[in-house]
C-alpha cells in the first residue's frame, strides 16, 4: 500500500472545508468542539453517499464501480480520523447557546461544500441528486412519527437523530425490496436504487442540519447523542454489500 493509494483530494478537501464550516456555529472555540466531533461522521457519510450515487449513474461501466468506491471510502476514513482525534471532546456541552449567524454561517458553508461535491463528481449536479419523491416520504413519515410521538410519549422531542437515521433505513430498505424485482431487467433498477441512496442521503443531511440548529433534539434526554461507528457502519456496510452485487449483476 502506498501513501498515494489512501490520499484523494477531493475528499480530504470536502471533509475539512465542512467541518471547518460546523466549526463556524461555535466560533472555532476549541472549548466547544464537540459539535465538529459529533458532524464529523455523518458528513463523511453524506460524501460517500454522493460518490456511490454518482457511480451508479455510470452504471454502463460496471469496472469503474470498485476504484470509485475506493474513493468514497476515503471520504468516511478521513472522517473517521477527525472524530478519532476530536474524541476527548465528547465529553463537553454539546447544548450551549449558539448564535443566529453562527448557525447560518455554518449551515451555509456546509451547503457550499455539498453543491461543490455534486457538480464535481457529476456533469448533472444537484439535477441528479433530487428526487422528490424521496423528499415527500420522509418528510410526511417524520411529520408522522412527530405526530404519534407527541401522542404516546413526552420525550418526542428528543433523540431524533436516531430516528431521522432510522427513516433513512427505511427509505433504504424500500428501495432495494423493490429493485429485487426488477433483477431480470438491470436497466429498470435505477428509480429504486435511487430511492435507496438518496434515502440515506437526505436523512445525513437532515441530521447535520439538527446538529447544527437544534442539538437539543437529536440528542437523547440525557443529552448523549450517539452518531459514532456503531451507527454509521451498518449503513455503510449494507451500501457496499448492495454495490458488490450490482458490480456482479451487471459484469
Amino acid at each position: 500500500m502506498t501513501l498515494e493509494s489512501v490520499l484523494d483530494a477531493k475528499s480530504l478537501f470536502f471533509v475539512i472545508a465542512s467541518l471547518l464550516s460546523v466549526s463556524a456555529v461555535v466560533r472555532f472555540r476549541p472549548s466547544e468542539c464537540r459539535l465538529v466531533a459529533e458532524a464529523a461522521l455523518p458528513l463523511g457519510l453524506a460524501g460517500f453517499l454522493i460518490g456511490v450515487i454518482s457511480m451508479l449513474s455510470a452504471e454502463s461501466n460496471p469496472s469503474q464501480i470498485a476504484p470509485g468506491v475506493a474513493i468514497a471510502i476515503l471520504t468516511l476514513v478521513y472522517a473517521g480520523i477527525v472524530r478519532l482525534l476530536f474524541v476527548d471532546s465528547l465529553n463537553q456541552n454539546l447544548l450551549g447557546a449558539r448564535s443566529v449567524v453562527g448557525k447560518a454561517a455554518g449551515t451555509g458553508g456546509v451547503i457550499i461544500m455539498m453543491i461543490w461535491a455534486t457538480t464535481s463528481v457529476s456533469p448533472d449536479g444537484l439535477a441528479m441528486f433530487w428526487y422528490p419523491q424521496v423528499a415527500m416520504v420522509m418528510t410526511g413519515v417524520a411529520l408522522l412519527v412527530f405526530l404519534i410521538g407527541r401522542l404516546v410519549d413526552n420525550s418526542y422531542a428528543s433523540d431524533w437523530a436516531k430516528k431521522i437515521l432510522g427513516l433513512g433505513w427505511l427509505g433504504f430498505s424500500m428501495g432495494i425490496v423493490a429493485a429485487l424485482s426488477q433483477l431480470s431487467t438491470p436497466t429498470t433498477l435505477g428509480p429504486a436504487l435511487a430511492f435507496s441512496f438518496l434515502s440515506l442521503l437526505y436523512s445525513t443531511v437532515a441530521v447535520i442540519a439538527g446538529l447544527i440548529w437544534i442539538p437539543q433534539a437529536m440528542t437523547s434526554e440525557e443529552g448523549s447523542l450517539s452518531l459514532g461507528l456503531s451507527q454509521i457502519l451498518p449503513i455503510a456496510g449494507a451500501v457496499l454489500a448492495v454495490l458488490v452485487g450490482l458490480t456482479v449483476l451487471l459484469q
